[in-house]
């Protein structure tokens, strides 16, 4: 089993490796699969069990001709650049969350305290980092990552093996719409915790007004902190939906990059 298992790979080793180098690309940067603390042996044992179950599939789709290792590493390049933009596109939607957060801790007065984030080894905002574990398991909750897969399926209908990948306007132009979304996304998962807060301010300069004697940065800070703190808590109820529509517009955003592609 295993003999025939090589001899079919071998026989179709081109095929294999651009498959391979695509799912790759994905794995490289995707959200939950580009995490840095993944064992790199489980990402490459991966991507192989997904090259191999897509092998069998391209055979009869598959119709470049490679005739030295040039053009292969040229070929596998492209394929790698795929991958990368279905991951890339993926991942700047996650990062509506670290938006979010960083603009949520400026109001709270976390500005300047920052966490480890271990997914990309960087410094995130508290408020990031929690919204970003919960969405990360409403993610894996919803097979996400099951998405991403057949998003990476998909891409071979519309891209198939041996596109050759070129940039125009329009890919720009909506690149560019999709960055505006992000900010948009990032502003909705803080607003709550803006209003709320500028709404404490309000209270707080009618208090200052009221009363000269109070020391209103002494008790402005910690008053801060508590609304956003309970403002975060009550709109957790709210998080599956958003981040349904984040999920969605992800998804979204990849099927329409590819079909950029694909028109030229």
């Amino acid at each position: 089993m295993t003999g025939d298992l090589i001899g079919f790979i071998l026989s179709n080793f081109q095929l294999f490796i651009l498959i391979l180098v695509r799912v790759t690309g994905l794995f490289v940067i995707s959200p939950i699969f580009g995490r840095n603390n993944l064992p790199t042996i489980m990402k490459i044992g991966i991507s192989v069990i997904i090259a191999l179950i897509l092998l069998p599939l391209k055979i009869n789709t598959f119709h470049l001709s490679i005739n030295n290792y040039k053009m292969l590493i040229f070929w596998s390049i492209s394929e790698f650049l795929i991958g990368i933009i279905i991951g890339f596109i993926a991942f700047i939607y996650f990062t509506a969350i670290y938006l979010a957060g960083t603009i949520i801790d400026i109001q709270m007065g976390f500005g300047m305290v920052n966490i480890m984030d271990p997914q990309t080894n960087i410094q995130m905002p508290l408020a990031g980092g929690f919204y970003n574990i919960l969405i990360t398991l409403l993610f894996l909750g919803i097979n996400g990552h099951h998405k991403l897969i057949q998003s990476l399926m998909y891409s071979y209908e519309i891209l198939p093996i041996g596109f050759n990948i070129s940039i125009n306007e329009n890919i720009i132009s909506y690149l560019v719409k999709v960055f505006m979304e992000i900010f948009i996304l990032a502003f909705q998962l803080s607003a709550p915790v803006l209003i709320a807060i500028f709404l404490g301010n309000v209270i707080l300069v009618i208090l200052a007004r009221t009363m000269p004697q109070m020391n209103i940065f002494i008790v402005g800070l910690p008053f801060k902190i508590i609304v956003g703190i309970a403002v975060m808590m009550v709109t957790l109820q709210l998080l599956p939906y958003y981040s349904e529509n984040l999920f969605d517009r992800m998804l979204h955003s990849i099927h329409e990059v590819m079909q950029f592609f694909a028109r030229g």
